[in-house]
């Protein structure tokens, strides 16, 4: 089977007064998609509910601290 050239991230930084910093990353498709699902469940306006990404889950509880937060994508080349 053929392995990637790269692996792709979502990551969340907060910056803290130095710089920025990663505090989390998540494994993510080609095209940045999360995968992920956290079990927790919101209602859109049109009634229906579906399942948030761990991502949006977890930037959420991060964004509550106060410090300045950014989501940025990522890639590694695998070796």
């Amino acid at each position: 089977m053929k392995t990637n050239k790269y692996t792709y991230y979502k990551v969340i930084q907060q910056w803290y007064g130095q710089g920025w910093e990663d505090v989390s990353s998540y494994e993510t498709k080609s095209d940045y998609n999360s995968t992920e699902k956290s079990g927790s469940f919101v209602t859109t306006k049109s009634g229906k509910r579906r399942e948030t990404t761990l991502l949006a889950h977890d930037l959420k509880e991060y964004r509550l601290t106060g410090y300045p937060t950014r989501v940025i994508s990522r890639k590694e080349l695998n070796k």
